[in-house]
């Protein structure tokens, strides 16, 4: 049995390792990442599990070509954020899925994760879909949903998921190859969205708007590859890097009431956040820290529409 995988980020390891685990064939079509640390990871993990790698070059070709040359019974698609032209393999036989870390078929894009932090609801999902000619809309035959818990952040989201999507693939895989229908999950009634790559504007804190909630959830969806979410204090960025509801103020959203041991704030609707580590001047910062730096009560954070 020869598997493909087909990535631009780490995501993908835990599944690949559990394939390899169980003697199957894995081939790999790597999109290198902007990020040097997570090609030097993925280089190492593919010498280590002795993976057969091709490494994109030229977008607009190698995939194709990738494809028709292995001729693969099947191909997981994770992390990879751009659009296979179907009509470019017609006549392949290799059977194209895509792992998807969003519940579909609302949270359809390139930032899944983020937005489903964002939007804070109780539960997270991932999808394992059917490939089709266009963006995370084929027919779902896996799904899985866990609990958005207040210490999840966007990072570990994401390590989960990579984990859990093993589940999915070893399902889809089984039923194929024992000749198992899969059947596909409806979700009729289910509102359909696509959610943008996240802009400026989508990772900053509008203090004037802005529930406690909303911020705490903003935060996590933040964290790390953002720093955290973007404010400003003294027309200069600060992230904050994690929050929590402490009790209810008077004072003007954005305020800060206290910068003893944790940095306390309030909200559009009067409640109070603490906040004990931010990013400031590329550097981490712990909330007592702050005093030190001129950090005073009666400061105010400012959003960034304010002066931008």
């Amino acid at each position: 049995m020869r598997i493909g995988i087909i990535s631009d980020a780490e995501s993908f390891m835990p599944l690949a390792g559990a394939l390899v685990s169980q003697k199957i064939q894995v081939l790999l079509f790597y999109s290198p990442n902007a990020d040097i640390y997570i090609n030097q990871k993925v280089d190492a993990f593919a010498k280590q599990f002795r993976l057969p790698v091709t490494t994109e070059s030229n977008k607009d070709t190698d995939i194709y070509n990738w494809l028709w040359q292995n001729k693969l019974e099947v191909c997981l698609i994770i992390g990879y954020n751009r659009l296979l032209i179907l009509d470019k393999l017609n006549g392949l036989s290799t059977k194209l899925f895509n792992i998807h870390f969003g519940s579909l078929p609302y949270f359809k894009g390139p930032s899944p994760v983020f937005w489903q932090l964002k939007k804070g609801g109780d539960q997270l999902g991932l999808c394992i879909h059917r490939l089709n000619d266009k963006f995370d809309s084929g027919a779902i035959y896996w799904m899985k949903e866990i609990p958005n818990l207040p210490h999840y952040n966007f990072k570990f989201v994401s390590y989960i998921f990579s984990q859990l999507c093993v589940e999915g693939a070893f399902f889809i895989l089984q039923c194929l190859f024992n000749n198992i229908p899969l059947v596909e999950i409806k979700r009729e009634g289910q509102m359909s969205a696509y959610q943008k790559r996240p802009t400026l504007a989508d990772v900053s804190i509008d203090w004037n708007q802005m529930t406690a909630s909303e911020i705490c959830h903003l935060i996590k969806a933040c964290n790390p590859w953002n720093k955290g979410a973007i404010t400003f204090w003294k027309k200069q960025e600060i992230k904050l890097m994690n929050a929590k509801v402490i009790g209810s103020g008077d004072e003007q959203p954005g305020t800060i009431i206290s910068t003893d041991d944790k940095l306390q704030i309030v909200s559009a609707d009067k409640k109070i956040l603490e906040v004990s580590m931010l990013f400031y001047m590329d550097s981490y910062w712990s909330a007592y820290q702050l005093k030190e730096l001129g950090f005073s009560s009666g400061d105010a954070f400012e959003s960034h529409l304010s002066f931008i």
